[in-house]
């Protein structure tokens, strides 16, 4: 059976059973305690805790997940980091009973899996569990083991060590990979032969603190199936990467390195398999919207795709780019089910291919940091480069702690291992904590707001319609806690049953303006959004308001206008980059505020001038022609996707989803508030254009009223600039270019009077050193320009062979070294010895063998350098 069989096939039967299927989730999951999606539950905690009602109490899905916690185990036969899971969910509905019915229904006869090569494991005292196993289902009691929280409930010891939050005991299956060795004996466990393919976690407790544990009002069900595992049982293969999963991937590593792959245990072997699996996760998760970076997330992928190309680079072979052309053979294998994949196929390969192209520049860069490290005084007297700085290279340049000892080795240096293993360990910590099912998984639960969604109904929002409407209190958060009243004076959030405020989302901020009863008045400074609840944050300006008040809420009208002026310009600036640009333009962030906009959006490489310009008159230009912007209400999603509208990357839709259209330009999924025509934008001018991420560009810009007082602003500097420089407005390039180059010949006379008032101190009488007659001497306080064009002063006798010379400013050291051919002919180069030179005072530098300069940090070791000159040179011209 196919996987793709196998995921229609699961969802299929749990259809049959009453459940609703639903899309997967993002790996970026909606939630701050987690780095990504790692496990099919996730997006669904909300209904778990009963914070939000679900679409249906029966759910099913296949779920994108990726966890890094066994990432050092990758390469084997079966463990991965990014992985499908097969889920069915049961919020309040059904519990154990038909879990565990339905699971063994599906493997024994959908997918006509033998019974005799089944296990189950339950949690020691749920003898619930083992009375459906055992009775209804019939499996033996031989076949059933009981285990201790660690490993059978969920989550993980959490009794004992928490966290407090929903939880409860949970049933494995696993399956028996080696049939063909004699039955294990009654009661003996073996945790190489049996492979866990489904976890049945039955949710029915709540933890409180001292490991108390109640029971929950509404019982769930969170399943999970490894799709990847599955596969290779209906397959009859001992290994994941055996299946048709994996095998598109194994072959275009084969053909691109031109080795074989033979599903054995040797080191070759093992680098296709983590090779295979890397690129998945890198791949996957740069469709959603995760770039390569040094923090969270994106550190994640990043230290992921080194892993996998240093992989292939030492074991493989690969001495030139390769993964951008692995992950197609993804995009090929797994598009036809992620559709973001082929959607963004060439952002994705560009972003892989660019990431690796600066990693293994990066990795020229490290080699130099270790020659660095290993001719420190303190790392040559003590013969030992510490642990942690072999991490450092490892962590930061993907050095692998078996490069840096050979490379150490050869200069006579131990590397401390144990100081290695010990950074790796702490740094493999912060890893499985951030990035497995985190400990906190449940922190949401217990903030007041948070608590006050399980009974009150959601806010319900008219701003798309109205500025101003009547409404009444339902809930008043003071300092995190529910109150019943607020004074004049104090700060607190308000929940109405409806309002026109606009919450902050989808990158709009939030709504400002007033709440006004017969006793008080309360000025929104900000609005939030918890759940299905609108927050009004802010300070009561007079009186005292109450629970139960009938009020008026107002919006600060001018301010919403400026802010819907910004959100359809940042809708005609998208549509304006992907025409000037290229299609593989997203928008991958942005802000929209009353005083400007900011635009995220995937692109290598910094706009040109041409091309900022070009943007902006495109979008002026959809202005001008002031066409109707039209909003679409309840799209099926998949039409929407039919459609072609843009969606923002990682962000989770429902079933249906609201559009907003400029005909002919642009078609986005958006829940802001928009003008009615283009025309109302008024202007459009782009200040600024940069980089945020590698892969990422910012363009930020300002409309409307922003607009004109950018310009004015503009017109008064050009004004203020005309003034000073006497002239015109449009005469400053001209008075500009005058001044510059009355700069440059006053600059070039202070350099000849330097480097004649450094000349008449010098004397450039030459010593025999090495057999060279050599120039050396000092010009304290000049820069790297006049000292130069010292040493070429120096070199013009006739009997000099070499010129070196030094200069100290601002405590740094800087040498420049000229050597005449008849030295370069003896063996001198000077790049190599000012180098030298250099790293004594605490630096480096180089060029070539006739002319090179260096710097250091420490102008104090220039006398200590330079009496190393005549050594230096020996040895040089022994070489």
């Amino acid at each position: 059976m196919l996987a793709q069989e196998l995921r229609e096939k699961y969802l299929q039967f749990f259809e049959s059973k009453g459940h609703r299927r639903l899309p997967s989730d993002s790996l970026v999951p909606n939630d701050p305690s987690l780095l990504f999606t790692s496990a099919g539950m996730v997006q669904f905690k909300p209904y778990f805790l009963g914070l939000a009602t679900p679409p249906h109490t029966r759910v099913t899905t296949v779920q994108k997940c990726l966890r890094t916690t066994d990432i050092e185990s990758v390469g084997d036969y079966s463990h991965l980091t990014f992985f499908e899971m097969l889920g069915n969910f049961s919020f309040g509905d059904y519990f154990k009973r038909e879990a565990i019915l339905w699971a063994w229904e599906f493997l024994t006869e959908w997918l006509n899996i033998s019974p005799e090569r089944l296990r189950i494991t339950i949690y020691l005292d749920d003898d619930e569990a083992y009375e459906v196993w055992h009775k209804e289902v019939g499996v033996p009691d031989r076949k059933i083991f009981r285990f201790g929280e660690k490993s059978n409930y969920w989550p993980a010891n959490a009794i004992s060590e928490g966290p407090n939050g929903p939880c409860g005991p949970c049933s494995e299956i696993f399956y028996d990979t080696r049939p063909d060795l004699p039955p294990t004996p009654d009661g003996v466990w073996d945790d190489v032969r049996w492979l866990e393919i489904w976890n049945l976690v039955f949710m029915q407790y709540e933890r409180h603190d001292g490991g108390r544990l109640t029971p929950l009002p509404r019982k769930n069900i969170d399943t999970g199936m490894g799709l990847e595992r599955t596969s290779a049982i209906l397959a009859g293969k001992a290994s994941v990467f055996d299946t048709d999963v994996f095998q598109p991937i194994i072959a275009r590593i084969a053909d691109l390195s031109g080795l074989a792959y033979t599903g054995g245990d040797s080191a070759q072997d093992v680098a296709f398999r983590l090779i295979a699996d890397h690129i998945r996760a890198i791949t996957m998760s740069v469709a959603d919207g995760v770039l390569p970076s040094n923090e969270g997330r994106g550190y994640v992928i990043r230290r992921i795709l080194r892993r996998a190309m240093l992989r292939g680079q030492n074991v493989l072979g690969f001495e030139r780019p390769f993964l951008a052309d692995v992950a197609d053979a993804v995009v090929e294998t797994l598009g036809d089910v992620y559709v973001e994949l082929r959607e963004r196929r060439d952002y994705i390969l560009r972003t892989v291919q660019s990431e690796e192209e600066r990693f293994r520049q990066t990795i020229q860069i490290g080699s130099q940091r270790l020659m660095e490290m290993l001719e420190s005084p303190e790392v040559r007297q003590r013969g030992v480069l510490a642990g942690e700085q072999a991490f450092m290279l490892y962590d930061t340049y993907g050095f692998p702690l078996e490069l840096t000892q050979e490379v150490a080795q050869e200069q006579g240096i131990q590397v401390d291992a144990e100081g290695f293993k010990q950074a790796m360990e702490a740094q493999r910590q912060r890893a499985r904590e951030a990035s497995g099912i985190a400990s906190q998984l449940f922190a949401i639960a217990g903030d007041a707001a948070t608590e006050l969604q399980k009974s009150l109904p959601p806010t319900k929002f008219l701003g798309y319609w109205q500025h101003e409407a009547e409404a009444q209190v339902l809930a008043i958060i003071r300092q995190g806690e529910p109150a019943t009243f607020a004074s004049e004076g104090e700060e607190v959030e308000i929940i109405l049953d409806q309002t026109p405020f606009y919450a902050e989302s989808g990158g709009q901020v939030g709504d400002t303006g007033w709440i006004q009863g017969e006793h008080f008045a309360f000025e929104v400074r900000d609005t939030q959004k918890v759940g299905e609840l609108i927050l009004h944050v802010g300070t009561v300006t007079r009186g005292r308001v109450e629970v139960d008040s009938a009020v008026t809420a107002r919006i600060d009208s001018q301010r919403r206008w400026h802010i819907m002026r910004n959100h359809t310009a940042t809708h005609l600036l998208h549509a304006a980059l992907r025409q000037v640009l290229g299609s593989h333009v997203h928008q991958a962030g942005s802000l929209v505020a009353p005083d400007r906009l900011r635009f995220d959006f995937t692109h290598t490489s910094a706009m040109t001038d041409e091309e900022i310009a070009e943007v902006e008159r495109l979008v002026n230009e959809r202005i001008l022609e002031d066409k109707p912007v039209a909003v679409h209400w309840d799209v099926p999603l998949s039409e929407a996707r039919a459609r072609g509208a843009m969606a923002l990357f990682g962000e989770k839709y429902g079933d249906t989803v609201r559009m907003i259209e400029v005909p002919g330009v642009s078609l986005e999924l958006c829940g802001g508030t928009h003008l009615e025509r283009t025309s109302q934008i008024g202007l459009f001018k782009i200040v600024s254009e940069g980089s945020v991420a590698a892969g990422v560009r910012r363009v930020e810009a300002v409309t409307g009223w922003g607009a004109y007082q950018y310009m004015r602003q503009q017109e008064e500097l050009l004004r203020e600039a005309a003034g000073r420089l006497r002239c015109a407005v449009s005469d400053i390039p001209t008075a500009i270019e005058r001044l510059q180059a009355q700069r440059q010949e006053l600059e070039k006379q202070v350099q000849q009077l330097r480097a004649g008032t450094a000349a008449r101190s010098l004397q450039f009488e030459p010593a025999e050193m090495a057999g060279l007659q050599v120039v050396t001497g000092r010009a304290d306080g000049v820069d790297a320009q006049t000292l130069a064009s010292l040493a070429d002063q120096a070199a013009q006798k006739a009997s000099v062979d070499l010129v070196v010379l030094a200069s100290a400013t601002d405590g740094k050291a800087l040498f420049v070294a000229k050597a005449k051919p008849s030295a370069v002919a003896k063996g001198v180069h000077a790049g190599n010895l000012v180098r030298e030179l250099a790293k004594i005072s605490g630096g480096g530098g180089g060029g070539r063998p006739d002319f090179a300069q260096a710097g250091g940090r420490d102008a104090s070791k220039i006398p200590q350098a330079l009496q190393q000159l005549p050594h230096l040179l020996e040895q040089m011209l022994q070489k």
